[in-house]
């Protein structure tokens, strides 16, 4: 049994499993939905397995890293969690949904418990959301969760804004 995180109202939360391997590896195939992540190209099957082998230890070490995201009548929805890149000196949030759940609220329903279970289950200071300033909805949701811009740069594939929650920041209901 993969381990359960939390739920939200409409949400659930676990562990991923090798089970989620085809729902996962089709989300990260998608191209609309994979334009604004990493370098904005699609994974492979293979590329996604390792990921998902990657998040168990990453569990085991940490008590947290990237999660499934399900309604509750077990649809997979996509990812949601805190992580460190290798090429990263920072811990970030990261939410990535299926097309046919963008506008529905559920970035804000699931990142907001996301952001409450790592800062209780670590130490923490400051959790960093890097977003493709085109990207707007994602802008959104980060200010709605607290989070507060802090930079601009550019890096191989264009202009990053850096937007950050400090724990002192920290609220544990979003008003």
């Amino acid at each position: 049994m993969t381990d359960m995180m939390y739920t939200t109202k409409r949400l659930y939360v676990r562990h991923f499993g090798l089970q989620d391997l085809d729902d996962m590896a089709g989300l990260c195939a998608d191209a609309n939905v994979m334009r604004y992540v990493g370098d904005g190209t699609t994974l492979s099957r293979e590329d996604v397995e390792g990921w998902i082998h990657i998040c168990a230890g990453k569990y085991a070490s940490r008590g947290y890293g990237t999660s499934a995201v399900f309604t509750r009548d077990h649809q997979f929805v996509g990812y949601c969690g805190v992580v460190r890149a290798p090429e990263n000196d920072f811990d970030e949030l990261i939410y990535v949904l299926h097309t046919n759940a963008w506008g529905q609220g559920y970035a804000t329903e699931v990142a907001q418990p996301m952001l409450d279970y790592v800062f209780q289950g670590s130490v923490l200071a400051e959790i960093y959301a890097t977003i493709d300033p085109a990207n707007l909805a994602s802008i959104k949701v980060a200010e709605k969760l607290g989070f507060r811009y802090a930079r601009q740069e550019v890096d191989a594939t264009g202009p990053v804004a850096f937007y950050l929650l400090r724990r002192d920041m920290w609220q544990l209901e979003i008003e």
